[in-house]
């Protein structure tokens, strides 16, 4: 429980599901993200996420899932920038620490979309020479400076607001007034 996610909705909430959904530029079919939302009050007032969830307990695939996320980032601002203020990445395991600071830099994004797995449904070439010429620099850093690593442990539900306690802050939020 937050009271900062104003609004919230997942990939299976009709008819709201629409708005995650967005579409390869270059293969055939669509992708989705599990959640979107926008926030409430100071400086995230107003604005809009996009989320990837992974309730895993260890790194596995994570990695691959991942440069996913990234390319779908890459691909998503460019479609409907409104609905991406912020992409956040939410897990229970973190993975590749020694790079964990690495993660959401513009390099990073440059090479989930240049990996032979989204370079042709991305920018419409398998040719990593072509496919590097037509990325766009400014929406690489755009992206990486709206990436969030959210890693969470179950044990963390225990530390959330008790259910009274949160009535009370949306009682008040109801009560003063305060928008997004």
């Amino acid at each position: 429980m937050t009271t900062r996610v104003d609004k919230c909705w997942t990939y299976l909430d009709q008819p709201l599901a629409e708005l995650l959904e967005f579409y390869w530029p270059h293969a055939t079919g669509s992708f989705s993200f599990d959640l979107g939302g926008t926030f409430r009050g100071g400086d995230l007032g107003g604005k809009s996420f996009v989320a990837e969830v992974k309730n895993y307990k260890a790194e596995g695939d994570l990695p691959v899932h991942f440069r996913s996320f990234l390319a779908k980032a890459y691909v998503a601002l460019e479609q409907h920038q409104p609905r991406c203020d912020n992409f956040l990445w939410i897990s229970w395991a973190p993975f590749q620490a020694k790079a964990w600071d690495r993660h959401v830099t513009t390099e990073s994004v440059k090479r989930a979309v240049l990996h032979q797995t989204n370079r042709q449904r991305v920018l419409g070439t398998s040719v990593a020479s072509e496919a590097s010429a037509r990325l766009d620099p400014e929406r690489l850093t755009r992206v990486a400076d709206r990436c969030w690593l959210v890693t969470l442990s179950h044990q963390q539900e225990q530390l959330v607001l008790v259910s009274d306690h949160y009535l009370e802050v949306q009682r008040l939020i109801a009560k003063e007034g305060i928008a997004s």
